[in-house]
């Protein structure tokens, strides 16, 4: 499938944050997929930019499932985003790093950019923070393991393949203290779903699991 891009709107602005998107991110109905590229600014001003992040699991409009590598993304249409995500850093003139976000229609391959948020830059940023630290890496949110009023608990797995990731998220969540709250009871039934092991994300996802 090729890539197709749609009219860019973005927005600016400058955030602290350096994982991907966790709030308020949940897609449109249909088989939209929501994806993030970072890019990070050399102090040469070369600009590099990290593989494709997939918001892939979602409840009440907040992500809490993001992965990367995104599953079964066509390279063209990585290499698409990724050159798309280079361009705004420029055109913008980002003189640090910041994340692209995309929405991807599946069926089409059609997608726009729907945010473009900047970060300043620290002294102990690395010029190639855009390297994988892993094969594949899961970061699961888990919002005050029941009560919203506490502070959310991040898990970041990595592994060697998509499948060691799961099952190495599967056992953290299982073991995790404390009482097992609403979302996280949620992940572990989406981690073990034979849908979300195939593959599916995002909107295609809830249309298997219900």
């Amino acid at each position: 499938m090729g890539a197709k891009v749609s009219t860019v709107m973005s927005s600016g602005g400058a955030t602290s944050r350096r994982g991907p998107p966790t709030d308020f991110a949940g897609p449109a109905a249909g088989r939209e997929r929501r994806l993030d590229i970072h890019v990070f600014a050399a102090a040469t001003g070369e600009l590099a930019t990290g593989r494709a992040w997939e918001r892939s699991v979602w409840r009440d409009a907040r992500v809490l499932i993001a992965e990367c590598p995104a599953p079964h993304l066509a390279a063209s249409i990585e290499s698409a985003l990724r050159t798309v995500a280079a361009s705004v850093a420029r055109d913008r003139g980002w003189p640090a790093a910041g994340t692209v976000s995309f929405s991807l229609d599946d069926r089409s391959g059609v997608f726009r950019v729907i945010d473009a948020q900047a970060r300043a830059r620290t002294p102990d940023m690395p010029v190639a923070e855009h390297d994988p630290i892993a094969p594949h890496v899961l970061e699961v949110r888990i919002d005050g393991c029941g009560d919203r009023r506490l502070p959310c608990t991040h898990l970041m797995v990595c592994g060697a393949t998509r499948g060691e990731v799961l099952r190495r998220a599967y056992r953290a969540l299982s073991e995790l203290p404390g009482p097992a709250g609403v979302d996280r009871a949620f992940l572990m039934e989406r981690i073990a779903s034979r849908a979300f092991c195939s593959g599916m994300t995002g909107t295609r996802l809830d249309q298997a699991v219900g």
